[in-house]
């Protein structure tokens, strides 16, 4: 390992400090693994990795081949989203005959997708319970009109889009998202989103209270060591569609399509 990772460091144009600066290791930790006096700690192997694009078994001179756990279904999202227009139809079915609820679901979902500034609110009463529809989301609403106006003094919700959107938050929440299944330390967050160290740990010290990210500590040779990766992943869904429906009041157009059951 000891002449792999001097061989990927020189490779790189990267000197021995400027490598451990990016880890959040000191120069002497470096060399002292490419001189094979010691090695890197277990928990830093996945941000060795990272740095020069390779996965772990290469750090240890092992070419892995991809096997059928690593390939996913690419499209389980459009089935997700189709799934939800099969439940609108069943909902349409109360209304209306089984007939005319499958032409008009089709009908729905064939419209949005060829009309990317639609925006379709099925309201399924008046106190304020609907499903909202445009190309990119799909979801439902089900509050009543006192429980709606609560929501804006809701005040947990309000501290977490303030910590959401605190300097580079979201900036360091959307890399440790693209890279779930690895651990980071603050510096490699840090120079990967090009921010200075001290906003990196702020940041992630945001997500660790709102708990959208995990920590490990772990003790090196260096001391004691954290360690930041993705956690609980359902929550990123949240966050997309928050920020997918925020993105779609920016952007809106005036254009509706709505039905009434």
């Amino acid at each position: 390992m000891n002449e792999i990772i001097a061989k990927l460091r020189k490779d790189a144009g990267f000197t021995q400090e400027q490598l451990a600066n990016m880890i959040g290791v000191s120069a002497q930790a470096v060399s002292k693994w490419e001189k094979g006096t010691t090695m890197p700690d277990i928990m830093l192997l996945p941000i060795i990795a990272e740095v020069f694009d390779k996965d772990i078994d290469y750090l240890f001179g092992r070419e892995r081949e991809k096997s059928e756990a690593d390939i996913r279904k690419d499209n389980v999202h459009e089935e997700a989203y189709n799934f939800f227009f099969e439940m609108l139809q069943s909902f349409w079915n109360y209304a209306e005959s089984e007939k005319d609820a499958v032409a008009k679901a089709e009908e729905c979902r064939e419209y949005i997708k060829s009309h990317s500034n639609t925006q379709t609110v099925v309201l399924s009463n008046c106190e304020g319970n609907g499903v909202f529809a445009d190309c990119n989301i799909a979801l439902t609403f089900v509050k009543n009109k006192n429980d709606i106006k609560d929501l804006f003094g809701d005040e947990e919700a309000l501290m977490f889009l303030k910590r959401f959107t605190d300097g580079q938050t979201k900036e360091v929440y959307r890399y440790i998202m693209s890279n779930r299944g690895r651990s980071f330390t603050s510096s490699f967050i840090a120079v990967k989103c090009g921010i200075e160290i001290s906003l990196a740990e702020r940041a992630l010290d945001n997500l660790l209270r709102m708990n959208l990210i995990g920590r490990t500590d772990a003790d090196t040779e260096e001391g004691t060591m954290h360690f930041y990766s993705a956690f609980a992943y359902h929550k990123y869904l949240l966050i997309c569609s928050m920020l997918a429906i925020a993105s779609r009041l920016g952007h809106y157009e005036e254009v509706y399509r709505g039905f009434m059951s």
